[in-house]
């Protein structure tokens, strides 16, 4: 059995790296020891030395979620320190909407992605894994997969007295302008809906999100915020739709058959749903076309392409579990 330190944005709360956690613990878990690397959410987010922290740790895993930033690099996922220890990289994502690339950010991250420890790389799509081929150009194979929040193993849906619509804002999106996405809720609530915003995340997330969904200006929105995972993903489960402005509410959504309209259209979201064959659902939060989207959200999202990306996902995780069990036989 090895010890496996764990890198990622884990400890924060958002909903869909605390999912990630789950993931980890429960499939490398099961076989081997794990733990959290970093101790602090604050940078350097270490309190001892980071000799001190990789001490009786055997291999290290980084991901999932969009870790590989093309004009900055963080000091927890792609501190050097790891390059000490075998290392697999698992599931991250590149956020390839960022245009401006630094050259001593793209530099750095090559010599870590080339280094002779990097023994396993995969990524959430294939836009993703051709940025990484070009720009880093990895030694090892780079391969991908869909999303790994796919592989979860959700609870039952919640079950509302109502129909009802689920909403999710996030804290970075709290100036912007909601006239469009209240002008739809109040035409859903004029069809007998209610509208559920459903605060994704838990710890410090769910306190700033929380704050977000408080001061949305919708009269007889109904507030759902929970501490627990699953009471966050049953709810998903339980809503007719879902306008998301998080990228794992949509995941998780879509897992359940549950249709998403998107209101953060980034590179993540544009290439599930393009897989998907969704496109028409990627919305903003100023699109003067939500309601329209709305309306044509009644597309039932597809249960076959849904079961190949959760056996994709399934897959990726298994992949990981190999790789380590290969260098750590139990």
């Amino acid at each position: 059995m090895a010890k496996v330190g764990l890198v990622g944005f884990f400890g924060w709360g958002n909903y869909g790296d605390e999912l990630f956690h789950r993931i980890w613990s429960g499939s490398i878990g099961a076989v081997h020891e794990t733990t959290i690397l970093h101790d602090s959410l604050q940078s350097p987010y270490f309190t001892r030395p980071v000799s001190e922290v990789i001490s009786g740790i055997d291999a290290i895993v980084i991901g999932g979620g969009d870790l590989v930033i093309p004009n900055k690099i963080s000091p927890l996922y792609w501190n050097r320190a790891w390059l000490e220890r075998p290392v697999y990289i698992s599931g991250v994502g590149v956020p390839t909407w960022i245009k401006t690339e630094a050259p001593d950010v793209i530099e750095r991250m090559r010599v870590f992605f080339q280094h002779p420890n990097v023994r396993y790389i995969s990524v959430r799509d294939p836009e993703s894994a051709t940025w990484i081929r070009q720009r880093l150009q990895p030694n090892v194979e780079v391969v991908h997969h869909a999303d790994l929040a796919f592989s979860g193993i959700y609870p039952p849906a919640r079950t509302f007295e109502n129909p009802t619509v689920g909403i999710s804002l996030r804290t970075h999106r709290a100036d912007s302008d909601p006239r469009q996405l209240l002008d739809t809720c109040r035409y859903l609530q004029s069809e007998g809906y209610d509208i559920l915003n459903i605060v994704m995340g838990v710890g410090k997330t769910r306190e700033a999100d929380l704050e977000v969904a408080r001061e949305f200006p919708l009269q007889d929105q109904i507030i759902f915020e929970t501490d627990s995972l699953d009471e966050i993903s049953s709810a998903i489960g339980g809503v007719d739709l879902l306008l998301s402005n998080k990228f794992h509410g949509t995941v998780v959504a879509s897992t359940y058959g549950v249709s998403s309209v998107v209101l953060s259209s980034t590179s993540k979201s544009r290439n599930l749903y393009r897989r998907l064959g969704r496109l028409p659902l990627l919305s903003a939060a100023n699109d003067k076309n939500m309601l329209d989207k709305v309306k044509l959200a009644r597309m039932p999202v597809s249960e076959e392409i849904v079961r190949t990306l959760r056996m994709e996902a399934f897959d990726g995780v298994s992949s990981v579990v190999r790789a380590i069990n290969a260098d750590f036989p139990w």
